[in-house]
């Protein structure tokens, strides 16, 4: 089906968002499980409860417009899991996997913050008030996110030496 509208447009990219908050709350019981710092197992703990409550604020926006989400891949976050998946062939140590880990998590929490903004500001464009406040709450949570990984990252940068 072609978009012809702007509308269409937010519900396509919605669509997309709901696929890459899927395929993250399925990754991240292996990144919990691969964790060796216990704040960074914690956070992907947490974040895995953030994500539950991201898609059902999702759902939410779908009711607000009368839409059903299509069943659609989003494929640039398949790519950063598909990254994931051919580290593990390099064979990387436990400490190497951390360390890609944040960097993979980094990349994530990016794009889900551009991927928000831009469903805002559509959002805020149809006039869909209530939906971008609950857009606002997943955007606020993944930049949250993003902050923590970073301070992380250096934490345990600063743990290796």
């Amino acid at each position: 089906m072609a978009i012809a509208s702007p509308r269409e447009l937010f519900v396509h990219e919605l669509a997309d968002m709901m696929s890459a908050e899927q395929q993250i709350l399925k990754a991240l019981p292996e990144l919990q499980q691969e964790a060796q710092h216990a704040e960074l197992k914690r956070a992907f703990k947490e974040h895995e409860t953030e994500t539950k409550g991201q898609i059902k604020n999702l759902q939410q926006v779908f009711k607000q417009l009368g839409e059903q989400p299509e069943e659609t891949t989003c494929f640039g976050m398949q790519g950063l899991v598909q990254e994931h998946h051919a580290l593990h062939e390099e064979d990387p140590s436990p400490e190497m996997l951390e360390r890609a880990n944040l960097s993979a998590a980094a990349k994530t929490e990016q794009y889900e913050i551009v991927a928000y903004a831009g469903l805002i500001q559509l959002a805020k464009e149809l006039g869909e008030k209530d939906s971008a406040k609950l857009l606002q709450e997943n955007l606020d949570q993944e930049q949250a996110m993003a902050k923590r990984v970073a301070a992380l990252t250096k934490e345990i940068a600063k743990e290796a030496k």
